[in-house]
This record gives structure tokens, sequence and C-alpha cells, in this order.
């Protein structure tokens, strides 16, 4: 089964789609708001709220801490001759704002023709192939039920547990449902993703750029407010005590603003790397924690050969990258590009090590597959991302956890403080589109709007 089609028949048997126009309506248009608001990072959702902001002809400014716009979107040029990515890299759904702009860019997507293979025991098949394998079955239809589920909130791994699957197979659900949502087996939600999945009203599909990066496509679309965003400014303390908010970067420089809007990952809330003064109240804090976010890494491979099937999309193992896919298929005829995901637990392992040692543990293991020295054999370039080492992300994406509230957690994480402090991106989502550009950008509309409706 594609991973499209995965998706596809796993979101719509919930009968939750809604497709809705992706164009919103303004409900404070007439409003005018002649303060000062800062941004806190220019990832999509900050870009977002400034461009929408710009609309309204508001005073602002995005302070990002790293030296870059885009946050967990960040393109890889040169490497082959097609541009790669080193965070995000699909858009999910054919009805959100972010697959307008990706049309609206002129970039075209790779052709959907591809299949994808699993690896159980040491060998390595389609999904065709491994059909009449009755673990290989059962693995898959656990992915499902996994998205679809209604019971006592439980963790993908008490889950596969207790429907007694395969330990052989145990790898593909982990894959398909966990590795997908940013963590491992023993740490995601099952009652959460399936409240996200049910939520989820952005289309179908997963659509994969051929002919341009992820980051033109934000250059582009906010080329007229990039000269309202700073880099290489870490705001690390927030003191909105008085009725003027104090913003402290790490150099100790001050600056005075009215209103702030925060879109850093939940990682960075997470850490004290971010301090608020006073603190924030509780609630805020509980659903701080009450969310995950966690290890990891990204790893592109170029060979000078293609070892694997010229008809594989992604092929999934029970080694230390879940899942590897061919990103060269449908853009390249000269490159020959693997691109490694890992998440959670398998993530930190790697991440103990030091990136040479990382990939090099990663060729092995390619070996083993493939046959001795194949991989090994045909490498000409790596490289590795290493979100969670990352100063001003920390981690991949946000993800439910047992007993974590679910979506009313994520609203209560949304929800301003004293009029003043206002909080954007991927985990402050709560209608189902948590760990995704499209959801980040959303949320950069609501947060706006819930500024305007403060403005008396």
């Amino acid at each position: 089964m594609q991973r499209r089609d995965f998706i596809k028949n796993t979101v719509f048997t919930t009968g939750a789609i809604a497709f809705g126009s992706c164009k919103e309506e303004d409900p404070y248009a007439e409003r005018e708001y002649k303060g000062q608001i800062a941004i806190i990072g220019a990832g999509a959702a900050g870009l977002y709220a400034g461009y929408l902001l710009a609309e309204k002809k508001a005073n602002y400014t995005i302070y990002e801490a790293a030296d870059q716009i885009g946050g967990r979107i960040r393109s890889l040029k040169g490497f082959a001759d097609f541009d790669l990515e080193l965070g995000a890299e699909k858009i999910q759904g054919n009805r959100s704002l972010w697959y307008d702009w990706v049309k609206e860019s002129g970039a075209s997507f790779v052709p959907n023709t591809s299949t994808d293979f699993y690896q159980i025991g040491n060998q390595v098949l389609s999904e065709t192939q491994w059909g009449n394998n009755a673990d290989f079955k059962a693995a898959v239809s656990l992915a499902q039920q996994a998205m679809n589920y209604s019971g006592a909130d439980t963790t993908l791994l008490q889950y596969m547990e207790s429907a007694k699957l395969a330990s052989g197979v145990r790898h593909i659900a982990d894959a398909l449902v966990a590795n997908a949502h940013g963590t491992s087996a023993n740490r995601l939600s099952v009652l959460g993703t399936t409240e996200e999945r049910q939520a989820w009203s952005a289309g179908e599909g997963e659509f994969l750029l051929a002919n341009r990066s992820l980051t033109s496509v934000l250059e582009e679309k906010f080329k007229n407010i990039l000269p309202r965003v700073v880099l290489n400014t870490q705001i690390k303390r927030i003191d909105y005590t008085n009725e003027r908010i104090m913003l402290e970067d790490a150099q100790a420089q001050r600056r005075y603003v009215d209103k702030v809007i925060i879109t850093v990952p939940l990682a960075v809330l997470q850490s004290t790397d971010l301090q608020f003064v006073p603190a924030l109240p509780e609630s805020k804090l509980a659903s701080i924690r009450s969310i995950g976010m966690g290890a990891g890494i990204k790893v592109i491979l170029e060979f000078n050969q293609r070892f694997w099937d010229a008809a594989m999309d992604s092929v999934y193992t029970s080694g230390a990258v879940p899942e590897y896919r061919a990103s060269s298929n449908g853009r390249s005829t000269k490159s020959f590009v693997l691109t490694g995901l890992t998440m959670g637990e398998k993530a930190e392992a790697l991440s103990a090590q030091s990136s040479a040692a990382a990939i090099q543990s990663i060729i092995k293991e390619l070996d083993v597959i493939y046959g001795k020295g194949v991989a090994s054999g045909a490498l000409t370039n790596a490289r590795l991302m290493d979100w969670g080492k990352d100063p001003f992300i920390k981690g991949a994406y946000s993800y439910p956890i047992v007993g974590g509230g679910g979506l009313l957690t994520r609203q209560t994480l949304s929800l301003p403080v004293q009029r003043k402090v206002y909080f954007a991106g991927e985990a402050t989502h709560y209608g189902g589109h948590s760990g995704t550009v499209h959801g980040a950008i959303e949320s950069g509309r609501r947060v706006v709007e819930e500024l305007y409706r403060d403005v008396t």
C-alpha cells in the first residue's frame, strides 16, 4: 500500500473529512491597532502572522534566533542535482493554504507512480509481494486501526502487545504510525492520534515538490515582509508585568512592545530557554507539559548507482531508520538519493553518536538489507540533520501522549495570556493539523484574529 493510499484509507474511514474553503474571511477587518507587536520566530506561523499584520498596516517586527527563516522548513541545495529538504518535505492534503501557495508558486509535484517496500526478517519485498503474508497483513491492519481507535488511552506499543502482533512485523506499524507522527511506539497515544485524525480537514494525498524547494516557496510568498525579520536574535525573557512588554535577547538587549506573538517550537517552551515574567498560568504550563515533542533525525544519502527497486517510493525497515524514501524518483536521472527519517528512541540512539558514526551505522544496516558492500561501496555523499540538537528547535514536531488531554490541551496551549501574550505554531493547532506546516500556517491566522479580537 502506497503511503498516500494508506493515509487516505485511514483518514477517510473516520468519516470526519469536511472539505471547506481554504480562503477565510477576516472577522475583524475593520479594526485597527497602532501598538507595537513582536513576533517571536520566523517559521511558517510567524511569517504568516506577519503577512496578515502587514495587510492590516500594523507595526510589527519578527525576531528569529537562527540565521535564516523557515524554522523546521530548511532546504538543502547543491547536495544533488535537485533541491532536498532537511526538515518538512511533504505537503499533506490538498485543501490548505500551504497547498495553494505551493501550486501558485508554479511548483510541480512528483508523480505518484511508486510503491512501498517492507523489510521482514532478511527480505525486502513490495506490498504486493508480501500480500499473502499473514503477519504483514496484520501489521498494516493494526496501523490502520490505531488511527480509528475508540478504546482506553494506550500507547501504540501497548496496543501492539494487546493485539499480539508478531514481533517481527511490529516495526511496520511503528513506522507507519509512530515514526510518521514524530515519535516511537512506546510514547505515542493511540487515542490522541485517532482524535487528531478525526478532526483532519486538509483533504487527501501527500505531495512532494519536483522542481523547487519549500524554502523558495516561503521566500517568494513572504518577500515583502522579509525586511521586517531580524535574524540572529534569540529572545530569552519576556516580562509582561507592566503595561508594555519587555523583551530581552541573548545579548541582554531590551525592547519594549505592546503585544507579543510566540511561535517557537513546543520543545523550546518546554525548556528554560525562554522565560516569562510573571510565570505563565499553571493551566498553560500543564498544557506545555502534556504534549510530546522529541528527537528527530533526517539523513540524506547520495549514491553513484541505484541498488533499490526502480518502483520504490519508500522502504520500511527494522533498523535504526524506520523509513527511507527514494527522493530522486521523479526528480533526477543522474543523482540517486535516499532520505531516511527516524524519530523517538531510535533517533535518540543515533543522536548519541557523532554524525559520522551515525551515518556509518546507517550504511552498515543498508549493507545488511541490500547485500554486503552494496550501500557502502556506492555512497558518495551524506548529510545528517539532527533536529534535537538544533538549539532553536530542539526536536521534530509535537505528538499526543497518553493522558495528555488531546485537542483540548492544544486549545489551552493556544489561549492568550492577559490579552498581551499570544501563542501560535503547529503544537497549538487544535483542529487536527498539529505536526504539519499547514497547521502552523492556520495557527498564524488564528493568532492574528485573536489579537484583533482583543483590540477595543
